[in-house]
Protein backbone atom coordinates (compact mmCIF):
# COMPACT_ATOMS: atom_id res chain seq x y z
CA UNK A 1 0.00 0.00 0.00
CA UNK A 2 3.16 2.26 0.76
CA UNK A 3 4.62 1.76 -2.81
CA UNK A 4 1.22 2.22 -4.44
CA UNK A 5 0.49 5.57 -2.60
CA UNK A 6 4.91 6.72 -3.59
CA UNK A 7 4.10 5.56 -6.92
CA UNK A 8 0.87 7.80 -7.09
CA UNK A 9 2.69 10.63 -5.42
CA UNK A 10 5.48 10.08 -8.17
CA UNK A 11 2.69 10.32 -11.38
CA UNK A 12 1.13 12.92 -10.05
CA UNK A 13 4.43 15.19 -9.61
CA UNK A 14 5.54 14.57 -12.97
CA UNK A 15 1.99 14.85 -15.03
CA UNK A 16 2.11 18.41 -12.94
CA UNK A 17 5.77 19.19 -13.99
CA UNK A 18 4.59 18.25 -17.35
CA UNK A 19 1.92 20.63 -17.77
CA UNK A 20 3.95 23.23 -16.05
CA UNK A 21 3.07 27.10 -17.11
CA UNK A 22 6.31 28.57 -16.57
CA UNK A 23 6.33 30.11 -13.39
CA UNK A 24 9.83 31.17 -13.37
CA UNK A 25 11.23 33.81 -16.32
CA UNK A 26 12.20 32.95 -19.73
CA UNK A 27 13.91 34.33 -22.10
CA UNK A 28 12.34 34.91 -25.68
CA UNK A 29 14.34 35.46 -28.57
CA UNK A 30 14.92 34.90 -32.21
CA UNK A 31 16.80 32.03 -32.71
CA UNK A 32 18.75 32.03 -36.00
CA UNK A 33 20.11 29.08 -37.90
CA UNK A 34 21.97 29.20 -41.00
CA UNK A 35 19.73 26.65 -43.78
CA UNK A 36 16.41 27.83 -41.72
CA UNK A 37 13.59 28.72 -44.13
CA UNK A 38 10.11 30.05 -43.48
CA UNK A 39 7.21 31.84 -45.54
CA UNK A 40 5.64 34.31 -44.17
CA UNK A 41 1.95 34.86 -45.15
CA UNK A 42 0.18 37.94 -44.95
CA UNK A 43 -3.83 38.93 -45.83
CA UNK A 44 -4.60 42.30 -45.15
CA UNK A 45 -7.92 44.61 -45.28
CA UNK A 46 -7.97 48.53 -44.76
CA UNK A 47 -10.80 50.68 -45.27
CA UNK A 48 -10.02 54.72 -45.52
CA UNK A 49 -13.06 57.15 -45.38
CA UNK A 50 -12.41 60.57 -46.70
CA UNK A 51 -14.28 63.46 -46.22
CA UNK A 52 -13.62 66.22 -49.29
CA UNK A 53 -15.71 69.08 -49.41
CA UNK A 54 -18.33 68.13 -47.90
CA UNK A 55 -18.95 64.56 -49.28
CA UNK A 56 -17.55 61.37 -48.08
CA UNK A 57 -15.64 59.06 -50.15
CA UNK A 58 -14.84 55.05 -49.25
CA UNK A 59 -11.49 53.19 -50.40
CA UNK A 60 -11.05 49.38 -49.47
CA UNK A 61 -7.72 47.61 -50.00
CA UNK A 62 -6.81 44.14 -49.54
CA UNK A 63 -3.39 42.41 -50.03
CA UNK A 64 -2.39 38.59 -50.12
CA UNK A 65 1.14 37.54 -50.66
CA UNK A 66 3.59 34.96 -49.28
CA UNK A 67 7.64 35.94 -48.72
CA UNK A 68 10.36 32.97 -48.45
CA UNK A 69 12.79 33.67 -45.66
CA UNK A 70 15.79 32.24 -45.56
CA UNK A 71 19.05 32.58 -42.95
CA UNK A 72 21.86 33.37 -44.76
CA UNK A 73 24.55 34.12 -41.73
CA UNK A 74 23.93 34.42 -38.13
CA UNK A 75 25.53 37.14 -36.68
CA UNK A 76 27.06 38.31 -33.13
CA UNK A 77 23.43 39.89 -32.24
CA UNK A 78 20.81 37.93 -34.77
CA UNK A 79 21.10 37.02 -38.30
CA UNK A 80 21.02 38.36 -42.37
CA UNK A 81 18.02 36.61 -44.02
CA UNK A 82 17.65 36.33 -48.15
CA UNK A 83 13.97 36.92 -48.12
CA UNK A 84 12.18 36.92 -51.49
CA UNK A 85 7.95 37.37 -53.00
CA UNK A 86 6.92 34.73 -53.91
CA UNK A 87 3.61 35.40 -54.54
CA UNK A 88 1.38 38.90 -54.42
CA UNK A 89 -2.19 39.97 -54.90
CA UNK A 90 -4.10 42.96 -54.47
CA UNK A 91 -7.38 44.70 -55.09
CA UNK A 92 -7.72 48.84 -54.50
CA UNK A 93 -11.50 49.86 -54.71
CA UNK A 94 -12.26 53.83 -55.07
CA UNK A 95 -14.24 56.21 -56.36
CA UNK A 96 -12.32 56.14 -59.47
CA UNK A 97 -13.07 52.42 -60.16
CA UNK A 98 -11.44 48.67 -59.34
CA UNK A 99 -7.89 48.25 -59.39
CA UNK A 100 -6.90 45.00 -59.22
CA UNK A 101 -2.88 42.78 -59.40
CA UNK A 102 -1.78 39.40 -59.03
CA UNK A 103 1.56 38.48 -59.74
CA UNK A 104 -0.20 34.71 -60.22
CA UNK A 105 -3.42 36.32 -62.57
CA UNK A 106 -3.10 36.72 -66.49
CA UNK A 107 0.20 37.66 -67.81
CA UNK A 108 -1.13 40.15 -70.66
CA UNK A 109 -1.83 42.88 -68.23
CA UNK A 110 0.66 45.55 -67.00
CA UNK A 111 -0.24 45.27 -63.77
CA UNK A 112 0.37 41.63 -63.24
CA UNK A 113 3.45 41.69 -65.51
CA UNK A 114 5.07 44.57 -62.59
CA UNK A 115 3.87 41.99 -59.99
CA UNK A 116 5.23 39.07 -61.81
CA UNK A 117 8.83 40.71 -62.24
CA UNK A 118 8.63 41.01 -58.65
CA UNK A 119 9.07 37.69 -58.05
CA UNK A 120 11.27 35.35 -56.67
CA UNK A 121 14.11 38.43 -56.61
CA UNK A 122 16.20 38.29 -53.64
CA UNK A 123 16.82 41.18 -50.96
CA UNK A 124 18.94 40.76 -47.87
CA UNK A 125 17.23 41.42 -44.20
CA UNK A 126 20.08 42.18 -41.38
CA UNK A 127 17.47 41.43 -37.90
CA UNK A 128 18.33 40.92 -34.18
CA UNK A 129 17.51 38.37 -32.17
CA UNK A 130 14.91 40.81 -30.32
CA UNK A 131 12.75 40.92 -33.53
CA UNK A 132 13.89 44.35 -34.66
CA UNK A 133 15.09 45.10 -38.38
CA UNK A 134 18.15 46.48 -38.64
CA UNK A 135 17.80 47.46 -42.09
CA UNK A 136 17.20 46.13 -45.30
CA UNK A 137 19.56 45.85 -48.57
CA UNK A 138 19.25 45.12 -52.12
CA UNK A 139 15.59 46.10 -52.51
CA UNK A 140 16.28 47.68 -56.11
CA UNK A 141 16.26 44.58 -57.28
CA UNK A 142 12.81 43.96 -57.30
CA UNK A 143 12.50 46.11 -60.02
CA UNK A 144 15.67 44.92 -62.07
CA UNK A 145 13.36 43.39 -64.49
CA UNK A 146 11.02 45.66 -65.43
CA UNK A 147 13.01 46.35 -68.63
CA UNK A 148 11.77 42.87 -69.65
CA UNK A 149 7.85 44.18 -70.04
CA UNK A 150 8.49 46.14 -73.43
CA UNK A 151 6.64 49.23 -71.86
CA UNK A 152 7.57 52.67 -73.50
CA UNK A 153 9.35 55.20 -71.57
CA UNK A 154 6.93 56.62 -69.87
CA UNK A 155 5.32 53.84 -68.98
CA UNK A 156 8.40 52.15 -67.41
CA UNK A 157 9.77 55.21 -65.42
CA UNK A 158 6.02 55.61 -63.67
CA UNK A 159 6.08 51.53 -62.83
CA UNK A 160 9.59 52.04 -61.02
CA UNK A 161 8.52 55.44 -59.13
CA UNK A 162 5.19 53.11 -58.10
CA UNK A 163 7.44 49.91 -56.85
CA UNK A 164 10.00 52.71 -55.72
CA UNK A 165 7.37 54.42 -53.11
CA UNK A 166 6.04 50.94 -51.93
CA UNK A 167 8.81 48.48 -51.91
CA UNK A 168 12.30 50.68 -51.61
CA UNK A 169 14.49 49.72 -48.19
CA UNK A 170 12.65 51.99 -45.82
CA UNK A 171 9.29 50.67 -46.80
CA UNK A 172 10.41 46.92 -46.51
CA UNK A 173 12.16 47.02 -42.99
CA UNK A 174 8.96 49.35 -41.38
CA UNK A 175 6.48 45.87 -43.80
CA UNK A 176 8.55 43.15 -42.37
CA UNK A 177 9.04 44.41 -39.30
CA UNK A 178 5.22 44.48 -38.53
CA UNK A 179 5.58 40.74 -38.69
CA UNK A 180 8.30 40.47 -35.86
CA UNK A 181 6.94 40.08 -32.32
CA UNK A 182 9.55 42.49 -30.46
CA UNK A 183 11.03 40.97 -27.39
CA UNK A 184 12.43 42.24 -24.12
CA UNK A 185 16.48 41.88 -23.68
CA UNK A 186 15.48 40.46 -20.19
CA UNK A 187 14.19 37.53 -18.95
CA UNK A 188 10.14 37.52 -18.50
CA UNK A 189 7.57 35.82 -16.82
CA UNK A 190 3.55 35.76 -17.28
CA UNK A 191 2.46 39.41 -16.58
CA UNK A 192 5.55 41.81 -17.18
CA UNK A 193 5.43 44.43 -20.08
CA UNK A 194 8.23 45.94 -21.68
CA UNK A 195 8.08 48.47 -24.86
CA UNK A 196 9.33 49.16 -28.19
CA UNK A 197 8.87 51.36 -31.38
CA UNK A 198 8.41 51.13 -34.95
CA UNK A 199 7.42 53.30 -37.87
CA UNK A 200 4.40 52.43 -39.42
CA UNK A 201 4.52 50.48 -42.89
CA UNK A 202 3.09 53.69 -45.27
CA UNK A 203 4.59 56.99 -46.79
CA UNK A 204 2.84 58.78 -43.75
CA UNK A 205 5.82 60.27 -40.91
CA UNK A 206 3.80 58.12 -38.26
CA UNK A 207 5.65 55.97 -35.61
CA UNK A 208 3.47 53.26 -33.27
CA UNK A 209 4.52 52.64 -29.55
CA UNK A 210 3.73 48.99 -28.36
CA UNK A 211 3.70 48.08 -24.82
CA UNK A 212 4.08 44.42 -24.95
CA UNK A 213 2.67 41.76 -22.46
CA UNK A 214 3.75 38.38 -21.59
CA UNK A 215 -0.24 36.71 -21.52
CA UNK A 216 0.78 32.86 -20.79
CA UNK A 217 3.42 30.65 -21.93
CA UNK A 218 2.32 26.46 -22.02
CA UNK A 219 4.71 23.77 -23.36
CA UNK A 220 6.71 25.30 -26.20
CA UNK A 221 4.02 28.16 -27.15
CA UNK A 222 3.68 31.51 -25.86
CA UNK A 223 0.79 34.39 -26.38
CA UNK A 224 2.29 37.54 -26.58
CA UNK A 225 0.11 40.69 -26.83
CA UNK A 226 0.77 44.24 -27.46
CA UNK A 227 -1.28 47.36 -27.18
CA UNK A 228 0.13 50.48 -29.43
CA UNK A 229 -0.16 54.27 -29.78
CA UNK A 230 -0.01 55.87 -33.05
CA UNK A 231 1.71 59.45 -33.09
CA UNK A 232 2.58 61.95 -36.24
CA UNK A 233 5.80 62.27 -36.13
CA UNK A 234 6.29 65.43 -38.52
CA UNK A 235 3.27 67.37 -39.10
CA UNK A 236 4.80 69.25 -41.25
CA UNK A 237 6.64 66.61 -43.61
CA UNK A 238 5.92 66.99 -47.35
CA UNK A 239 4.34 63.73 -48.71
CA UNK A 240 3.66 63.32 -52.66
CA UNK A 241 0.38 62.05 -54.13
CA UNK A 242 -0.77 61.22 -57.47
CA UNK A 243 -0.76 64.17 -60.02
CA UNK A 244 1.64 65.77 -58.48
CA UNK A 245 -0.44 67.05 -55.35
CA UNK A 246 1.31 67.33 -52.01
CA UNK A 247 -0.11 66.95 -48.95
CA UNK A 248 0.55 66.56 -44.47
CA UNK A 249 -1.43 64.74 -42.41
CA UNK A 250 -2.17 64.88 -38.90
CA UNK A 251 -3.08 61.37 -37.70
CA UNK A 252 -3.41 59.80 -34.54
CA UNK A 253 -4.84 56.49 -33.36
CA UNK A 254 -4.14 52.80 -31.85
CA UNK A 255 -3.37 48.94 -32.32
CA UNK A 256 -4.24 45.45 -30.65
CA UNK A 257 -2.04 43.07 -31.54
CA UNK A 258 -2.16 39.42 -30.98
CA UNK A 259 0.60 36.80 -31.08
CA UNK A 260 1.31 33.07 -30.93
CA UNK A 261 4.83 32.14 -30.57
CA UNK A 262 7.00 28.72 -30.41
CA UNK A 263 8.76 29.05 -27.72
CA UNK A 264 11.88 27.54 -29.05
CA UNK A 265 12.26 29.47 -32.06
CA UNK A 266 10.83 33.03 -31.14
CA UNK A 267 8.96 33.21 -34.21
CA UNK A 268 5.09 34.02 -34.26
CA UNK A 269 3.30 30.94 -35.85
CA UNK A 270 0.26 33.37 -36.05
CA UNK A 271 -0.22 37.40 -35.32
CA UNK A 272 -2.57 39.87 -35.83
CA UNK A 273 -2.77 42.95 -35.66
CA UNK A 274 -6.10 45.79 -35.85
CA UNK A 275 -5.39 49.09 -36.49
CA UNK A 276 -7.15 52.68 -36.52
CA UNK A 277 -6.60 55.82 -37.53
CA UNK A 278 -8.27 59.38 -37.55
CA UNK A 279 -6.72 62.82 -38.29
CA UNK A 280 -6.83 64.83 -41.31
CA UNK A 281 -4.40 65.27 -44.16
CA UNK A 282 -3.92 68.62 -45.69
CA UNK A 283 -3.85 69.07 -49.19
CA UNK A 284 -1.77 72.04 -50.43
CA UNK A 285 -2.34 74.46 -52.23
CA UNK A 286 -0.99 74.52 -55.75
CA UNK A 287 -2.12 73.85 -59.31
CA UNK A 288 -5.84 73.09 -59.69
CA UNK A 289 -5.65 73.61 -55.47
CA UNK A 290 -5.93 77.68 -54.85
CA UNK A 291 -5.63 77.07 -50.71
CA UNK A 292 -5.09 74.62 -48.92
CA UNK A 293 -7.89 71.91 -48.06
CA UNK A 294 -8.62 69.96 -44.90
CA UNK A 295 -9.60 66.19 -45.97
CA UNK A 296 -10.69 64.85 -42.75
CA UNK A 297 -10.20 60.97 -42.68
CA UNK A 298 -10.12 57.41 -40.79
CA UNK A 299 -7.93 54.30 -41.92
CA UNK A 300 -9.51 50.95 -40.57
CA UNK A 301 -6.52 47.70 -40.71
CA UNK A 302 -6.83 44.59 -40.33
CA UNK A 303 -3.92 42.16 -41.19
CA UNK A 304 -3.07 38.35 -40.43
CA UNK A 305 0.62 37.40 -40.69
CA UNK A 306 1.34 33.01 -40.73
CA UNK A 307 4.61 31.87 -40.42
CA UNK A 308 5.09 28.33 -41.39
CA UNK A 309 8.88 26.78 -41.06
CA UNK A 310 9.17 24.43 -44.43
Amino acid sequence: MIYMRTFSLISFVVIAFGFSHYPNAVKLEYVFKVGDEYVMSQSTKQVLKQTIMGTEQKGENEYTGDMMMKVQEVTTDGAKLEMQFIKLKSKSVTVLGEVLMNSEGDAEQVQNKMLKAMMNKPFTVTANRSGQIVNVEGADNLWSDLSSMNLDDNAAATAKQTLQQFMDDSSLKSNIEQAMVRYSDAKVKEGDKWNSMTQLPMDFPIKVDNSWSLVSVSGGTANVNADGIFTTTDKEKTIDLPNGIKAKVDLSGAQQLKSTVNVKTGWATDLMIHSELKGKMILLAGGMLPENMDVPMEIVTDTSYKITKK
